[in-house]
């Protein structure tokens, strides 16, 4: 594929993105896509197969873009992880709209089974950097998992709920475990933070 071509490609994954999540999956035609990106049909048509293939590639490629994110943050070697609560929450807030629309894909009979290694393979990266930051900060690689679970739980719940305030008074709780932990105390329920 020329440079070009990737170029485009990007554009219209870009566009697919905001497409679907301005309108839903659901609700978002072939024929809608196509006048969002403003890019010829046959273009399009010669790009992707349908509009099956359409979904498929821009789950990936937002997917690619979180990966990549990952892979900035680790490059840091004073990330600490409080700094991955902070960017993971930053991106979950800019990026609301995105994560709804994959939530729609991941609960759809017809794409999920095609999307959710996508998920499992985002999920595994976080998970083995917070590790890596727990070891970096002495502390237990078993809390860095409970923790990762938990944030899984508030970013599905933010994704489904869209109450911002509640979330981020989730992820001060979740920043106080982190800190009790550092201070040598011993872990509380949230609830009790």
């Amino acid at each position: 594929m020329t440079v070009d071509r990737k170029l485009r490609r990007k554009v219209l994954l870009t566009s697919f993105l905001n497409t679907f999540a301005k309108h839903g999956l659901d609700k978002t035609s072939m024929r809608y896509l196509i006048v969002e990106s403003g890019i010829s049909s046959s273009f399009i048509y010669e790009m992707f197969e349908g509009r099956d293939q359409m979904v498929i590639e821009t789950i990936r490629y937002y997917y690619q873009s979180l990966i990549d994110a990952n892979d900035a943050m680790r490059k840091d070697e004073n990330l600490t992880f409080i700094d991955f609560l902070n960017n993971v929450e930053n991106l979950a807030v800019s990026n609301l709209m995105y994560d709804r629309f994959v939530m729609q894909s991941i609960l759809h009979p017809g794409y999920r089974p095609r999307v959710f290694d996508l998920v499992e393979q985002l999920m595994a990266d976080q998970a083995a950097l917070s590790v890596e930051l727990a070891e970096k900060e002495g502390i237990q690689t078993e809390y860095a998992k409970v923790a990762m679970d938990y944030l899984y739980s508030l970013l599905n719940s933010y994704a489904i709920m869209m109450n911002e305030e509640l979330f981020h008074i989730q992820m001060d709780r979740m920043r106080k475990f982190w800190n009790c932990l550092q201070q040598g105390e011993e872990p509380k329920p949230t609830w009790q933070l």
